[in-house]
């Protein structure tokens, strides 16, 4: 086996859209990879210090979505562009927008599964560097066209994309392989 220094690369990483309003009312969104679970209503995102994270301090309630084949291109353009920098970059993408149903963020309903979310707590990264967002997930939206038969989300239709930190490209999630808490009964 071939040995490399420490990496940000635990895979598989998710592609989250996070929205927030800006100052005078203008959806903004931006592009984070390093993000996970960490209760069941709970998670944990790294932020440097952007438009977003001035927004998140304004208000603590963002949506949080994931990137999907179909909104590669935008999704990589809201973490290309700075919304300090461009002020209305939501409006190039094309993305269509609702007001939050459960909180005061922006919802793209171009992708299939979004999370209405408070800010929860923020955990200082280095001094100056943002960072880290516990968000509370108060309300789930799921299109209704990715649906499974059972009436909850079906994760294969929807074509969610990973960020690949080793080779800096995004990867399409594939097919289901096996059923968990039930496939390694057969070792039992």
């Amino acid at each position: 086996m071939k040995s490399f220094r420490p990496k940000p690369w635990l895979l598989p990483q998710p592609v989250l859209i996070i929205g927030t309003y800006d100052a005078d009312g203008t959806p903004n969104a931006m592009n984070a990879a390093w993000g996970g679970e960490c209760e069941m209503n709970e998670f944990i995102v790294s932020l440097g210090s952007h438009a977003t994270t001035d927004n998140l301090d304004r208000i603590g309630e963002f949506s949080l979505t994931f990137a999907t084949v179909d909104t590669l291109v935008a999704s990589d353009y809201v973490g290309l562009v700075s919304g300090r920098k461009v002020h209305d970059k939501v409006a190039r993408t094309g993305w269509k927008i609702e007001k939050g149903e459960n909180v005061n963020a922006p919802v793209f309903t171009d992708f299939p599964l979004t999370f209405e979310c408070r800010m929860k707590a923020k955990i200082n990264a280095s001094e100056g560097e943002g960072y880290y967002l516990v968000g509370e997930i108060i309300n789930i939206l799921c299109d209704e066209k990715y649906l499974a038969v059972d009436g909850k989300p079906d994760v294969e239709k929807m074509r969610l994309i990973s960020f690949d930190p080793i080779h800096n490209g995004y990867i399409e999630l594939g097919k289901r392989v096996g059923n968990a808490f039930h496939d390694g009964l057969a070792l039992k």
